[in-house]
């Protein structure tokens, strides 16, 4: 199965506690393009600009020509090293940016200043190549200053309801991704409300039956279902009375909907200090997908982020 590629990944690569230890490693690999749908954001432009100096990557910018130029003027910032294209639309940026990464297999997209489903659409047609046999899900990787190490949480972006089945391809591309950042034995949490199972919530039985399909391997540790604290926190665990290995030490959340996981991803970033990067996985090339609403430096750790992923996958 192409998930269990990451099995292969350089045994020199670290295992990743915080962003800045992903920015550090990204700056010793080689600068890849970065392609970037509508930039017109100063978030985003002061971001792509750090990780040009930084040497991370090359910036090609898809949008209005005059309002980049005039925002990189704004910013203070040379035009030089920049490639810059003009669209007449946003939906234009979006087919523009993803033709220029579909012939460029080391480059890296981005979602600029447009609606994630205006890109995806491109990136999803057949004649651009860069769906290959997975499905594609959104990772969220969040740097919790009370919690121990980068929490990695799918999906919050793109899959409404997923069933067993879609769930299952999540948590694969999930692994993919943590493994390729050096977690090589992730522990993995289904979450639902409660901590037991509940016929008449279905996300606890779809975690029951994940988790017996699944956890007779030497890849990944799971359980589940688990409530958020049970999965995060070991004095919550022990007070509940749940020994699991898994339980209080989670690497991995898998949400049973959309709207649960894109509540956490939003509430620990606006109430609890916590730094955001966002990715899609399962396509051929990295995407670089955060909320429009996410801060600076969300931006620069999802591309260092991408960065990284590209090197290795």
């Amino acid at each position: 199965r192409s998930w269990e590629k990451s099995s292969t990944v350089r045994s020199e690569i670290m295992m990743f506690r915080n962003f800045q230890q992903v920015v550090d490693y990204a700056t010793k690999l080689e600068t890849k393009d970065l392609i970037v749908a509508n930039p017109e954001d100063r978030a985003i432009i002061i971001a792509i600009n750090d990780a040009f100096l930084m040497g991370l990557i090359r910036p090609v910018l898809v949008g209005n020509k005059k309002k980049i130029l005039d925002l990189l003027m704004e910013l203070g910032i040379s035009k030089s090293g920049y490639e810059i294209y003009n669209a007449k639309s946003k939906d234009d940026a979006a087919m523009m940016s993803v033709k220029l990464v579909s012939k460029q297999e080391s480059s890296i997209l981005m979602k600029g200043q447009l609606q994630s489903q205006m890109l995806l659409k491109y990136v999803q047609d057949e004649d651009y190549g860069l769906v290959k046999d997975e499905m594609l899900s959104h990772i969220g990787v969040l740097d919790i200053p009370n919690y121990h190490k980068l929490l990695f949480i799918s999906d919050s972006d793109m899959h409404t309801l997923p069933n067993v089945e879609e769930k299952k391809q999540i948590l694969y591309n999930t692994y993919n991704f943590v493994t390729s950042l050096g977690i090589f034995k992730p522990k993995i949490a289904l979450i639902s409300a409660v901590e037991s199972v509940n016929e008449d919530i279905p996300s606890t039985v779809e975690a029951r039956e994940i988790v017996e399909q699944l956890k007779d391997t030497d890849k990944w540790y799971i359980g589940g279902p688990f409530s958020v604290d049970v999965a995060l926190s070991h004095e919550s665990a022990d007070v509940k009375g749940i020994t699991h290995v898994v339980a209080g030490d989670a690497d991995i959340l898998i949400f049973p909907c959309v709207v649960s996981g894109n509540t956490f991803y939003k509430a620990t970033t606006f109430l609890a200090n916590t730094t955001a990067a966002g990715l899609v996985l399962g396509a051929r090339n990295p995407i670089v997908l955060t909320s429009r609403a996410d801060s600076y430096k969300s931006k620069l750790y999802s591309i260092a982020l991408a960065v990284v992923s590209t090197d290795i996958l």
